[in-house]
């Protein structure tokens, strides 16, 4: 194995771990906002999860899009190179934010949850809600969301790769 492949498979191994954080995040935002809606007693129509959607999609399209600005701004540097030695410090932020703001996210959204049905003064409310309807509609959502701008990403990525060998 030569160092060359070490160095580049240490690079995707990176952006991987990059992605995984963005994802993270983005997960972290869309909990948030549906715990914002339980708090304000919103009933679960269609319009807040419409919002919850789009608020997803556009989170999901806004880093993708932040991404590919990114890297046309560097596929159009004449004489880019790929950095040698790996930044520890971000990469480092980068996998801690990957490995453990999904599951804190996950473990404090079920405790708020558990605290509001505990809540006497929003019994009414929250026996209103579907709760396992609503979590599995997050779910699918962020699930399509975020194959969807990476199959929109990787898209791009050869199109952009197919311009640059033509010029």
């Amino acid at each position: 194995m030569t160092t060359s492949l070490i160095k580049k498979t240490l690079w995707i191994i990176y952006g991987a771990v990059a992605l995984i954080a963005i994802d993270s995040i983005i997960t972290s935002i869309v909990y948030y906002i549906f715990h914002l809606t339980i708090e304000n007693n919103y009933q679960f129509s269609s319009k807040i999860k419409l919002y919850i959607f789009g608020a997803t999609l556009g989170l999901y399209l806004l880093s993708a899009c932040l991404l590919a600005f990114f890297i046309t701004k560097k596929s159009r540097l004449k004489n880019y190179k790929i950095k040698e030695r790996l930044p520890v410090l971000p990469f480092l932020i980068a996998i801690s934010i990957a490995i453990t703001l999904k599951p804190l996210t996950l473990y404090f959204s079920e405790k708020k949850l558990e605290n509001a049905l505990d809540d006497l003064s929003k019994t009414n409310y929250m026996s209103s809600l579907n709760l396992s309807s609503i979590n599995e509609f997050i779910t699918n959502s962020i699930y399509i969301c975020k194959w969807s701008t990476i199959i929109v990403l990787v898209l791009y990525l050869f199109i952009l790769n197919s311009y640059a060998k033509k010029h």
